[in-house]
């Protein structure tokens, strides 16, 4: 079976056209966000609150309250995650690494709170984060007291 030269061709070049226009059609990648975060109160004492700016907008914020009404909290040793932004991303607050406040997976305006008795004077450490499924973009770890 003879192949003809000038078919191959015509063949290769519009296999050749087809992947460059549907490669030059595809959706850019989505580029990582820019996260900033701000302390808005010391973060050494009983509470504090550091907000969370993403694309030069004002997201949300993490809080940490060591008393009652501190951050408007009606209990202590409470961390608040609150997401003020209709940007598809949440806020999520990590106290010593397992206790989590997060809006991830709801509409905004959302806030989660999670609380529980600490001893008194204690030592521990805070993390916010801003979330969109696989992405976090995080604080450096904040030390607080209870």
């Amino acid at each position: 079976m003879r192949i003809n030269s000038s078919k191959v061709r015509a063949l290769a070049a519009s296999v050749f056209t087809a992947g460059t226009l549907i490669a030059l059609s595809a959706a850019p990648a989505s580029a990582a966000p820019t996260v900033t975060f701000r302390i808005l109160s010391a973060t050494d004492m009983g509470w504090s609150n550091v907000m969370v700016i993403i694309d030069s907008h004002v997201a949300g914020t993490g809080s940490w309250a060591g008393d009652p009404g501190d951050q408007g909290s009606s209990t202590g040793d409470t961390i608040i995650a609150h997401d003020s932004a209709t940007d598809g991303y949440g806020i999520e607050v990590t106290l010593d690494g397992t206790r989590v406040a997060t809006t991830r997976g709801h509409n905004a305006p959302y806030t989660d709170r999670a609380s529980g008795n600490l001893k008194e004077d204690s030592k521990h450490t805070m993390r916010v984060c801003a979330v969109k499924g696989s992405y976090a973009g995080c604080t450096t770890i904040y030390n607080l007291k209870a």
